[in-house]
């Protein structure tokens, strides 16, 4: 999920230090008959993104309404809607149509399921914030 912010970030540093080693080149590492090449300033940006996600889900107790709630935002478009929409246009399926149907039932389907986790995700987020206690595990 977090891939396209990674990407954003990393390109924004790479057009604000265009000719910075640091940002924009891989350093080789080789340990034995293992090689791989290493980008510091990814390595980094990364490790702190998730040091950072993971101070924030011990903080609040319900991170994971939070996590269930961007999930469900994210599931919909990305893995039914366009992934459909794409195999119509590809196999040029008519509109009105059986299959065509078919596929967009799916969708409608995969819609109302997304609906309902993210209301229940920000149902628990509006149950959970009025006993938010910082660092706490059981309330």
């Amino acid at each position: 999920m977090a891939q396209p912010l990674f990407r954003v970030i990393e390109m924004g540093a790479n057009i604000a230090w265009p000719h910075s080693d640091f940002i924009n080149k891989g350093h080789p590492i080789k340990m034995g008959f293992l090689s791989c090449e290493v980008n510091f300033f990814r390595l980094i940006w990364r490790t702190a993104y998730v040091v950072i996600a993971t101070v924030l889900a011990m903080a609040m107790p319900f991170f994971n309404e939070f996590l269930g709630l961007l999930g469900a935002i994210g599931f919909w478009p990305l893995i039914v809607f366009f992934p459909i929409q794409m195999h119509i246009a590809q196999r040029q399926i008519k509109t009105q149509s059986l299959k065509w149907y078919a596929l967009q039932l799916l969708s409608l389907i995969c819609f109302l399921v997304t609906a309902a986790a993210a209301i229940a995700s920000i149902r628990g987020i509006s149950k959970n914030i009025k006993k938010y206690k910082l660092f706490k595990y059981k309330q």
